[in-house]
C-alpha cells in the first residue's frame, strides 16, 4: 500500500537538499576564510622574523656571517622550521641554512619587506625579503626568511573541523523549527476541515473565505467552483426527473386507461382499438423519453469533443433518408444550397440531432401536400442551416418563447413533447451559434434558422 503524501515530509525533503548543499558550501567557505586569515597572521609573523633578523644582522655588520647565537635561534628544531638566507649582492651568501632563491624583484634598502610565494627543492614556501645597506663594505645585503605552508593548512583544517559541527547543529535546529512551524501552520486548516465536516449533503453554498488563510484561498476557491458545478449537475438531474414525470404522466395515464378499457370490453374490435391507442401512446412516451435524454446530454457541463464537420453533406444525406417517410405523408421534402464547403467545429452527433428535431417539427406541421425545405449556406464567417415548412406557422408574438421546454404555441399539435426546439437551441448555443425564427415563403409556415461560426 502506497504511503499517503505528507506536506511536512515534502517540505523537509525540499529544505534538506539545499541545507546539505549549504553545509558543504559553508565548509568550503570556512576553510577558504580560515586559510586566508592563517596566511595573514603567518605572513605577519614571517615579516616580524625578517625584521628581527635584520636587526641582528645590523648588530653583526662588518662580520663575515651571523653570530653563533643568531644561528642557534634560527636553526632550532621544529616541525616546520624557518629557513633563512643572508646574501650580499656583491659577495654572495653570507649565512644560510637553506639555499633560498632570490626574490623575483630585488628589495630596495629601507623599503617595506615584500612577500612572495616561491618553490625550493620541490617544496612550496612563503618568503619574506628585505634589503639593508652595509656601510663598511658599501654593499647591499638581502635577507630572506621562508617557511612551509603545512602549519597554515593545518590551522585552517582545525578551524574547519571545529566549526562544521556547529553549522550542522544549526541546520538541524532549523529543520526542527521548520517541522514545528509547519505542524502549527497546518492547524490553520482546522477551521476549513471543521466547516466541511459540519455541512449537510445538500449544502453546496460557497465556503466562508474569511476563516481561510490567504495561501489556501486558491484551493478553497477551486472547491467552491467544484461545488457550483456539482449544484448545476444536481439541478440538471432534478429538472430531468421533473421533466420526465411531467412528460410521461399523460402517456402512462392513457396506457392505464386503455388497458382498463380492453379489460372491461373484451370484444375484438374494442381490444384492437385499445391496442392501437396503446401503441400510439407508447411510441409517444418513447419519443419523449429519447428527447429528454437528448436534452439532458446537451445541458451537461462536459465539453463535447469537437471536430471539423461539413454540414452540407450531413444535411443532404439526412434529407435523403427522410424522403420516403415524407412521400408517405404526401409532403414534398427537398434540399437546396451547397453540396460541400460548409464546415464548422462541432459534434457531428449533436448537429445531426438538431437537424432531426427541426425536420420532425417541419414534417409534423407542414400538413398534407405541404412542403419542407432544408437549406445550407455559407455567408462570410457563418454557416447557416434553414428548415422551412408550409404549415400554418407561428405568430410572431410567440417566437421569443420558442425553444422553451414544453412550450407549445396555441393551435399546435398536442402529440408533440415541446422539447424539440429546446434541444435545437441548446445545441446551437453549445456550438457558439444562435437560433432564429421567421416566416416562410409568401408569409406562410415557419422558417427556423441556425447560425454557426464557420471553421
Amino acid at each position: 500500500m502506497l504511503r499517503a503524501p505528507s506536506l511536512r515530509r515534502r517540505l523537509l525533503t525540499i529544505l534538506a537538499v539545499p541545507l546539505a548543499l549549504a553545509w558543504i558550501g559553508s565548509g568550503a567557505l570556512i576553510y577558504v576564510l580560515a586559510l586566508h586569515y592563517a596566511n595573514v597572521n603567518y605572513d605577519r609573523s614571517l615579516i616580524e622574523t625578517a625584521r628581527a633578523l635584520e636587526r641582528m644582522a645590523r648588530s653583526d655588520a662588518g662580520g663575515a656571517a651571523l653570530s653563533p647565537q643568531v644561528r642557534i635561534l634560527m636553526e632550532s628544531e621544529a616541525d616546520d622550521p624557518t629557513w633563512y638566507s643572508v646574501r650580499s649582492l656583491s659577495h654572495g651568501v653570507l649565512a644560510a641554512n637553506r639555499d633560498l632563491p632570490m626574490p623575483p624583484l630585488t628589495p630596495v634598502p629601507g623599503a617595506a619587506p615584500r612577500l612572495d610565494s616561491v618553490a625550493a627543492n620541490g617544496q612550496h614556501l612563503r618568503m619574506a625579503s628585505l634589503a639593508l645597506h652595509d656601510d663598511s663594505s658599501d654593499a647591499t645585503i638581502v635577507i630572506s626568511v621562508a617557511e612551509g605552508l603545512r602549519e597554515r593548512r593545518a590551522l585552517a583544517r582545525e578551524i574547519l573541523i571545529g566549526t562544521l559541527p556547529v553549522v550542522l547543529l544549526l541546520i538541524a535546529i532549523v529543520l526542527i523549527l521548520v517541522w514545528v512551524g509547519v505542524t502549527r501552520g497546518l492547524r490553520l486548516l482546522d477551521p476549513l476541515v471543521e466547516q466541511l465536516e459540519q455541512r449537510r449533503a445538500r449544502d453546496l453554498d460557497p465556503l466562508d473565505q474569511s476563516r481561510v488563510p490567504s495561501e489556501i484561498r486558491p484551493l478553497t476557491q477551486t472547491i467552491d467552483a467544484l461545488l457550483q458545478r456539482l449544484r448545476a449537475q444536481l439541478e440538471l438531474q432534478e429538472r430531468f426527473i421533473a421533466d420526465a414525470a411531467h412528460q410521461l404522466r399523460t402517456p402512462l395515464a392513457g396506457l392505464r386507461l386503455q388497458a382498463e378499457r380492453a379489460l372491461a370490453d373484451p370484444r375484438p374490435d374494442s381490444v384492437r382499438e385499445a391496442l392501437a391507442h396503446v401503441e400510439r401512446l407508447s411510441a409517444g412516451a418513447g419519443r419523449a423519453a429519447g428527447q429528454l435524454l437528448t436534452l439532458a446530454r446537451t445541458q451537461a457541463e462536459d465539453q463535447p469533443r469537437f471536430a471539423r464537420v461539413d454540414l452540407a453533406p450531413l444535411a443532404r444525406d439526412y434529407v435523403a433518408e427522410r424522403v420516403p417517410e415524407a412521400l408517405a405523408l404526401h409532403i414534398d421534402l427537398g434540399y437546396e444550397g451547397r453540396v460541400s464547403g460548409a464546415e464548422v467545429e462541432g459534434d457531428a452527433v449533436m448537429l445531426r440531432e438538431a437537424l432531426v428535431n427541426l425536420v420532425d417539427n417541419a414534417l409534423n406541421h407542414a400538413g398534407e401536400h405541404g412542403t419542407v425545405t432544408v437549406a445550407v449556406a455559407h455567408e462570410l464567417r457563418t454557416v447557416i442551416i434553414e428548415v422551412e415548412d408550409s404549415g400554418p406557422g407561428v405568430a410572431e408574438e410567440y417566437w421569443p418563447r420558442l425553444g422553451e421546454r414544453f412550450f407549445r404555441p396555441p393551435g399546435a399539435r398536442r402529440d408533440g413533447s415541446g422539447l424539440g426546439l429546446a434541444i435545437v437551441r441548446r445545441i446551437a448555443e453549445r456550438h457558439g451559434g444562435a437560433l432564429a425564427f421567421g416566416h416562410g415563403r409568401d408569409g406562410r409556415g415557419l422558417r427556423v434558422t441556425i447560425r454557426l461560426p464557420a471553421a
